[in-house]
């Protein structure tokens, strides 16, 4: 192995200068001569000022420090040393052999603490040695560097991403003749799955969905039938499925027909006081090849809200995760929609979430 092998350095032409601090005149220049014979060339001080002046207007690859110096702790030049050429690497040396004093530079950030009087071996391996930790941890640091910055670019690709899905959600709420839609969605990362959508139908009804898929396709369950055959190759591949609720709502009669793929998160608010489930469900998209999806039928009265959400919202509400348990008072007292799924919601942008969190509410006015 090489010398700049050792010494980290790639050619003759970047070899790496030492700087030694010492207030022995004689000890210096013999440290000097030693390490200049095995290829090192240094610059010498022999007080904190002068050392200052030197590593102000070079940069050290290795410094060799003495702890007593005639101006000023050597402990203190360190700490400045460190602070100001953060790359280059520092051994301390001392006439005492004292194991604290060993542990203080340390903790100061030295490399090394060699005791007086130092062999020319064991100065030459010291140097060798903590000029290969320095190469390694400057090398280590260029890495981490390179990865923060494949990080950040990644955050700015997922903010962006994050920025398009909420650019594809329609926007709430919707208030029309006869009832009032409103939204609330809070992802739990950076991209997320549990959506909503809606859209008017020729004839004047409305579509709750997510499945897009589904558009044109008068029957309820034939539509997810099209949308489960789509995404089954995918979900079989991957061990997976999806949960979807597909809902039709007639504004003039207050019908609403709908099907549940292993969704269950729905609410029906018989006004202020009264609350019912949604009676049909079908099995999750993906689970079974050949599911057939059943479709249900409830009527909304004037003043009753169709509330349905995803299972982030059991991390904020644990409550509801039994199926009985009403709905918050103030939720279902809410003015609007758009306050109802709110007050459900609260918090959510403030919390770490493990799901994401949707709610949507349906009031027929």
């Amino acid at each position: 192995m090489s010398l700049s092998t050792l010494l980290g350095v790639s050619s003759p032409g970047t070899i790496q200068r030492l700087l030694i601090v010492d207030d022995e005149e004689a000890l210096a220049k013999v440290m000097e001569r030693t390490l200049r014979s095995r290829g090192f060339e240094s610059d010498v001080a022999f007080t904190a000022a002068g050392a200052r002046s030197l590593f102000e207007a070079t940069d050290y690859a290795l410094a060799l420090l003495d702890v007593r110096l005639p101006d000023e702790s050597g402990y203190g030049l360190l700490e400045e040393l460190r602070a100001r050429r953060p790359d280059t690497a520092v051994v301390m040396i001392s006439g005492v052999d004292d194991p604290e004093l060993g542990r203080a530079a340390i903790e100061h950030g030295a490399y090394a603490y060699m005791v007086k009087p130092v062999g020319a071996t064991q100065l030459y391996l010291t140097v060798v040695n903590n000029l290969q930790r320095r190469s390694l941890e400057l090398e280590h640091r260029k890495t981490l560097r390179h990865m923060e910055g494949i990080l950040d670019e990644r955050a700015d690709q997922m903010r962006r991403a994050i920025e398009l899905q909420a650019g594809m959600l329609p926007v709430s709420p919707l208030k029309e003749d006869g009832f009032e839609l409103a939204a609330h969605f809070t992802a739990a990362k950076e991209i997320s799955g549990d959506f909503y959508d809606w859209y008017r139908q020729d004839g004047g009804r409305l579509v709750l969905t997510a499945l897009r898929g589904s558009v044109g396709i008068p029957e309820l369950d034939v539509g997810v039938k099209r949308a489960s055959d789509v995404m089954t190759a995918a979900l079989e591949v991957n061990h997976a499925y999806v949960t979807a609720f597909h809902a039709v709502f007639e504004p003039a009669t207050g019908e609403l027909n709908y099907v549940d793929a292993g969704h269950g998160h729905a609410r029906l608010l018989r006004g202020a006081a009264g609350q019912e489930t949604l009676p049909m469900r079908s099995a999750p998209i993906g689970i079974f090849p050949d599911s057939l999806f059943a479709v249900g039928t409830v009527t909304l009265n004037p003043g009753d809200t169709l509330v349905v959400f995803s299972d982030g919202l059991l991390d904020l509400r644990p409550d509801l995760a039994t199926k009985d348990v009403p709905l918050p008072y103030e939720a279902r007292r809410a003015g609007t929609a758009q306050e109802l799924v709110d007050i459900l919601a609260q918090g959510s942008k403030s919390r770490d979430l493990f799901d994401d969190v949707t709610v949507l509410a349906l009031k027929r006015l």
